[in-house]
């Protein structure tokens, strides 16, 4: 697709979703002008506006952004391998749990998920728990009986 030329309705084209704040595949919806058109994310389904990119700057516009985006995801990375790390040795006697969706977990109680790993449970709701492993941190269902 010509960079200077709207995808097509009804197509998919990949761009960068605020919501979700990544590159999303987001569907064209409706071209409001020649060079804007209404989108939808497929991940969030957010609707927004798209405009074509600017032509001859664009270029080092969109390398700013992908480096500060790089930028943010690093600390925001560094920053989460801290968090991690502190509350592992925190909790470092501990005995891990086996995760289960039936079983009922508590403030820095260390879990054991078969696939995400060793984890720290950071918050705890009545139906979910917000677990901080090694690369995310990602809310699991529990106290299903």
């Amino acid at each position: 697709m010509p960079v200077n030329q709207l995808p097509p309705v009804a197509k998919s084209f990949f761009t960068f979703c605020k919501k979700c704040n990544a590159d999303r595949y987001h569907t064209v919806l409706a071209h409001t002008t020649s060079k804007t058109a209404k989108i939808k994310c497929e991940v969030c389904a957010s609707q927004k506006s798209y405009s074509l990119p600017k032509t001859g700057s664009s270029a080092t516009g969109a390398a700013k952004v992908s480096r500060a985006r790089a930028g943010s995801e690093s600390a925001r990375r560094s920053s989460h391998n801290a968090e991690y790390e502190a509350l592992l040795n925190a909790q470092e006697s501990a005995k891990e749990v086996s995760y289960n969706i039936k079983g009922k977990f508590a403030m820095n109680q260390k879990i054991n998920h078969p696939k995400f790993g060793v984890g720290i449970v950071r918050g705890v709701h009545q139906d979910k728990v917000e677990v901080v492993f090694s690369d995310e941190v990602r809310n699991l269902v529990h106290n299903r009986e």
